[in-house]
């Protein structure tokens, strides 16, 4: 269940709006990939699979997403849930991209007022830089 809360949260993290960052929906998400610091824009209620990468034209697409989802009672800090994920996007072996593929990584953390817990999801994305170098 949890993993498939945590997908469910990934792929509503998707992005391909004209202009995301002006979007009542649009989060700001910092990833580290490969080492460098990329801020793109993400908006919750599309289920795409990239993210626009402010401060240029491009997008960083995913081909995967893995990670830990946690859920903590805020109060005592006990952990109530965890659950690991590995997530493919799309079909076949994504010939051609192996050369272009990167790792970014962060963590989202969010309340859920209805259960009364902390979620945290530490979440590796797998995927591309558009527009691809050659």
């Amino acid at each position: 269940m949890l993993a498939a809360m945590a997908s469910a949260l990934v792929v509503a993290s998707g992005v391909a709006s004209a202009d995301p960052i002006n979007s009542k929906n649009a989060q700001i998400i910092t990833l580290d990939c490969d080492g460098e610091q990329v801020t793109a824009v993400s908006v919750i209620t599309n289920n795409a699979a990239a993210v626009n990468v402010l401060g240029t034209t491009g997008n960083f697409v995913a081909t995967q997403f893995a990670g830990t989802v946690t859920i903590t009672d805020p109060v005592t800090g006990e952990v109530v849930g965890e659950d690991e994920f590995v997530s493919p996007i799309g079909q076949g072996q994504k010939e051609g991209l192996q050369g272009s593929l990167t790792t970014c990584e962060t963590t989202l953390t969010f309340e859920d007022p209805e259960v009364g817990t902390v979620v945290t999801l530490d979440l590796t994305v797998t995927g591309f830089f558009t527009p691809r170098k050659g």
